[in-house]
């Protein structure tokens, strides 16, 4: 049997992907299909049918049979990289419960009951009392707890996507660990469920015997079953591979396999990650997440709603532009690439900090838009966007630097914002290093591949998987003045901002909770 192909699904928010990667690192078959969420009018809720997204999978897979043809036998191994941060509720059966909650879920829960007295004082004594609060009551797992008590009732199993899908593909409830990144009760440091005596234990709600069994990253999770295969048309008997979430196989994907390359994703929720051989947390009671690896860790840096912005900006502020680009059979992006191109460096002094959505340590931080004065257009705001995003993930990156005593020397950018030229080049000028894009856009789906072909057998390690499948295709230097004015901005305003206009936040946060606003 042919071992030169693997099958990866890669299953997103909004779209599920088949990908067929060789050896080589190249995507042979690419078949995406949109899917459908319901977001509440309130913008609060985010789900999904669990039904839907296997429909989906099973739609790409057999498309993806059809347009490889005779090649179809030569796929050695499949595997699953899903988004983070979203849970699957499953009787004992594994039947869902509910619909799938997902990452952009809002919702939150006021628990009746109070967390233990030795927990509430140690987590005062550690100065993590208000992150124990929010992470308490965002957890989607108390919200169906005290919120739907029939659902809770008959839930046997509480899972990431991926693990469901593991199911269905292998007929066992299983899962990556680099794939556990959610409000589970998941040690990080030592790569495996908490115990009852954990300090965080009690945020979750959620007794251990409710989650799955986990396997190292490059492994097997089983083979496909009959039943998979009629519904996928993927040859019975094929192995599943671990991988991981999303982030940690686009980590993979684009080579940063150690602290010297930092993986940046200009993705719907922006991120930085750097990939360690010591477990160190990136910023205050944040972890740093499973690698797909054994023994390695991502720590990272998100901004929440990231290149959503770009979205936001252009459905509120660029009509013309989207009009424009629909006549030129363009992206709306290239046309207003066009347009930004010439604003120079820090947008004439007008600054964002993209707090557009809250992070778990700074619930109470929100967007702002500083500088303005009469020269200023909204093109001078897109590039301002962009540009705050990267101040912001400068920042983490500056904060892992020190935490983790690791000097970063390049960045590997992936993510829809990375098509862009004009977006690289501004990251290579704030980040003040090279910045480097892989030949393919499908970084999550070629990290996936990379740890199929390990798990095989193919290739012995991270090392000689990336060396054979990461291929550097097009590399931005930093422009030197144009760096020395993006530093002086960062130093002597962006990184004064939050700790300038905190209170007001603060103030701003608790009459939003309390009604006022």
């Amino acid at each position: 049997m042919n071992k030169g192909l693997s099958l990866i699904f890669d299953v997103g928010t909004q779209a599920t992907r088949a990908l067929v990667i060789d050896t080589a690192g190249n995507v042979l078959v690419n078949i995406k299909e949109k899917g459908e969420l319901y977001i509440s009018d309130s913008n609060q809720y985010a789900e999904k049918s669990c039904e839907s997204f296997w429909n989906e999978i099973c739609n790409v897979s057999l498309k993806a049979k059809e347009e490889l043809g005779e090649r179809w036998d030569d796929i050695a191994a499949v595997s699953v990289t899903s988004i983070r941060n979203s849970q699957v509720f499953l009787d004992k059966d594994c039947n869902p419960t509910r619909n799938a909650i997902l990452w952009l879920d809002k919702r939150e829960v006021n628990c009746p009951e109070k967390l233990p007295l030795l927990n509430r004082i140690l987590f005062k004594i550690a100065g993590m009392s208000e992150v124990a609060g929010v992470a308490r009551r965002t957890c989607y797992i108390n919200w169906v707890r005290v919120n739907q008590p029939y659902v809770w009732e008959h839930t046997a199993k509480i899972v990431m996507p991926s693990a469901y899908f593991n199911y269905k593909l292998t007929g066992r409830l299983i899962d990556s660990k680099a794939s556990q990144a959610a409000k589970f009760p998941y040690n990080y440091r030592k790569r495996t469920w908490m115990t009852k005596h954990a300090l965080n234990y009690p945020v979750f709600g959620c007794p251990v015997d409710k989650m799955c069994e986990l396997v190292e990253p490059c492994s097997r999770l089983g083979y496909i079953t009959a039943k998979a295969a009629a519904e996928c048309g993927i040859r019975e008997g094929t192995p599943v591979i671990a991988s991981g979430a999303d982030k940690a196989c686009e980590t993979f994907g684009v080579g940063a396999i150690d602290s010297r390359i930092a993986s940046v994703s200009f993705g719907t929720a922006a991120s930085i990650q750097m990939t360690t051989d010591k477990y160190v947390e990136p910023t205050f009671a944040m972890p740093a997440y499973t690698a797909v690896a054994p023994n390695k860790f991502n720590p990272e840096i998100q901004i929440f709603r990231g290149y959503w912005m770009v979205s936001w900006f252009k459905e509120q502020f660029a009509l013309n532009e989207k009009k424009e680009a629909q006549e030129r059979n363009v992206m709306p992006e290239q046309v207003l690439d066009e347009k930004i191109k010439d604003i120079p460096p820090a947008s004439n002094g007008l600054i964002i900090q993209p707090y557009w959505g809250p992070g778990l340590t700074t619930p109470e931080a929100r967007g702002l838009m500083m500088g303005f004065s009469d020269m200023h257009t909204r093109f001078h705001m897109y590039r301002a966007i962009i540009e705050g995003i990267d101040f912001a993930l400068l920042e983490g990156l500056e904060n892992m630097e020190k935490r983790t005593h690791k000097k970063v020397k390049r960045i590997a950018l992936s993510g829809g914002g990375s098509a862009s030229e004009v977006v690289c080049q501004i990251a290579a000028d704030i980040f003040g290093r090279e910045v480097y894009r892989v030949q393919t856009y499908e970084t999550s789906g070629l990290g996936a591949a990379m740890a199929c072909f390990i798990g095989l057998g193919v290739f012995t390690d991270r090392d000689s998987a990336a060396k054979a499948m990461v291929h550097e295709r097009d590399c931005f230097v930093p422009d030197e003045e144009r760096s020395k004015i993006y530093r002086r901005v960062y130093e002597n305003a962006y990184r004064k901002i939050y700790p300038s206009v905190r209170h007001i936040y603060n103030d701003m946060y608790y009459m939003f909770k309390r009604g006022e606003l």
